[in-house]
């Protein structure tokens, strides 16, 4: 009786489409054998602190592309999951889950925003920046292998995808801050439990 009065509730203030996505996201986490669900809240919290890094770049530049920088903090910490220690075989149900929750976010705040055309740009933004975030963390043997100046490269990348221009001088210093901030992620990744 108490649960089938707890439901009635539940529904009064879910939609089923809710609740079926929350029953479907718990199922997801709970095959997972490496990480729960506090490992997701986790990975939202860096993408919210490399945001913190990585906004004020674009302080100068107020018609910079917000959902573009925004999806890159995300490729960020997709890029150190899949770069992570984690089970190969589980990192794609890891990223898929981060992704949905990150999407779902994002369109709570800007209902606007289709989240089906949203989490299919994503999956192609962070497999795009993958290359450039790894050449930066090994920036040194990158060089070696012919590709110049990787940190700038990727900040480069940026800059283009949210619609800015910088002089070359800021662009160097943008360069080490995404250097930083991607050096960051991969690291928090790999410490969390």
């Amino acid at each position: 009786m108490y649960a089938d009065k707890a439901v009635a509730e539940l529904r009064s203030e879910f939609s089923d489409d809710i609740l079926v996505k929350s029953m479907s996201l718990n199922d997801r986490i709970d095959r997972l054998r490496s990480v729960k669900l506090e490992y997701f809240n986790e990975l939202l919290g860096l993408t919210d602190d490399t945001k913190d890094r990585l906004f004020p770049l674009f302080g100068a530049f107020p018609n910079a592309s917000a959902l573009e920088i925004h999806g890159f903090c995300a490729s960020t910490v997709t890029t150190a999951t899949q770069l992570s220690e984690l089970p190969n075989e589980e990192k794609p149900t890891i990223i898929d889950i981060y992704l949905d929750l990150w999407v779902d976010s994002m369109v709570q705040h800007a209902p606007n925003l289709n989240g089906e055309v949203l989490k299919g740009s994503m999956d192609r933004m962070w497999r795009e920046f993958l290359p450039g975030m790894i050449r930066v963390v090994a920036e040194e043997e990158a060089i070696k292998a012919g590709f110049p100046n990787p940190s700038l490269v990727l900040s480069q990348e940026l800059d283009r995808l949210a619609g800015v221009q910088r002089s070359n001088s800021d662009q160097i210093v943008a360069g080490e801050t995404l250097k930083a901030a991607v050096v960051h992620a991969i690291m928090a990744v790999r410490a969390l439990p």
